[in-house]
């Protein structure tokens, strides 16, 4: 089967005319109140397709001993283009850690494969393409802010010299560490240690300390779960600067309907365990987002459409 492209959308909400391309390039994005037409990733010039694409082809992964085993992943297909922000969303226990592990490299998938732009997963994470951002900041407790953030670039340092030569790399070199947590809010909070801050400060340290590699991909596994409401807009917000000054490509897991639809370009719909892809759902919005009534009625509407996508995977949403 076919592995559906969200760069080509197949569905639209009620009331909302499907784009006739989705996604605009990632230097050029929209954020003008009236809805601009998108434009490919991938433009007729582009002759290395693979390598400015992340493609899972046919992955499936099982766990447990040789007659017991339980099955997390089926037969999951996708391919997103370099620069797009996109959500997976699904019940607990569907796989969605799981298919983030295998785009890592940190596990591989028993059938099919996944590349990161032309590189194996595990290549790519070797040589820092890609960034991982789990659920908890994992900042370490006795180095201050400014150096949990320098941490990357002091680990492997050979691999900076062997990403230069991957052909679906493309970033120049690293962030610096002191604009970005100053870009972030945390520029009075450089010598702090970790225990002096809320939670919703250690998890802008942390992406700080992902963005601060200019890594080609990051990877999200429910970042803001652990925070309140107030506290994880206002960092989603963040996110989403960074993500367009870097044009960085991320995969976000969350279990939030509104928070997917807020954030990303497409939102990728998983089904119950043995997790697969039930739909892709292009979110053909302007950035920036919920500035108005108009905005939160299409934004509503792309939520009742995730929602009934999950309902019929046989999830019940919240």
């Amino acid at each position: 089967m076919a592995a559906p492209d969200i760069a080509a959308p197949a569905v639209a909400p009620p009331n909302i005319a499907a784009p006739d391309v989705a996604f605009r390039p990632p230097t050029a994005r929209k954020t003008s109140e009236t809805p601009q037409p998108y434009s490919r990733m991938v433009t007729e010039s582009d002759t290395e397709g693979q390598n400015s694409r992340l493609v899972v082809s046919g992955a499936s992964k099982s766990y447990g001993r040789p007659g017991a085993r339980r099955e997390a992943l089926a037969n999951v297909d996708f391919t997103m283009d370099r620069g797009q922000f996109v959500s997976i969303i699904g019940p607990s226990g569907c796989g969605k850690s799981t298919l983030l592990r295998l785009m890592a490299g940190l596990e591989h998938p028993d059938t099919g494969s996944v590349s990161i732009f032309g590189t194996p997963p595990a290549e790519a994470s070797a040589v820092k393409m890609i960034g991982f951002m789990p659920q908890v900041p994992a900042l370490l407790p006795w180095l201050t802010v400014i150096d949990n953030v320098k941490i990357p670039s002091k680990v492997n340092r050979r691999a900076d010299a062997r990403r230069r030569l991957q052909p679906g790399h493309l970033h120049p070199g690293e962030g610096d560490p002191v604009a970005l947590l100053t870009e972030l809010g945390l520029g009075d909070s450089l010598r702090a240690l970790p225990h002096e801050l809320s939670g919703g400060m250690q998890q802008r340290v942390a992406i700080a300390r992902a963005f601060a590699t200019q890594a080609d991909v990051l990877l999200m596994d429910e970042p803001f779960s652990a925070l309140d409401e107030f506290t994880r807009e206002a960092t989603q917000d963040q996110l989403l600067k960074l993500w367009e000054k870097f044009v960085t490509t991320v995969v976000f897991v969350t279990h939030s309907v509104s928070e997917a639809v807020v954030l990303s370009d497409a939102v990728v719909v998983m089904s119950p365990r043995p997790g697969h892809i039930a739909a892709v759902v292009p979110i053909d919005v302007p950035r920036p987002r919920r500035n108005g009534l108009v905005e939160a009625k299409v934004l509503h509407d792309y939520e009742d459409l995730i929602r009934s996508k999950l309902q019929l995977a046989g999830v019940n949403p919240r």
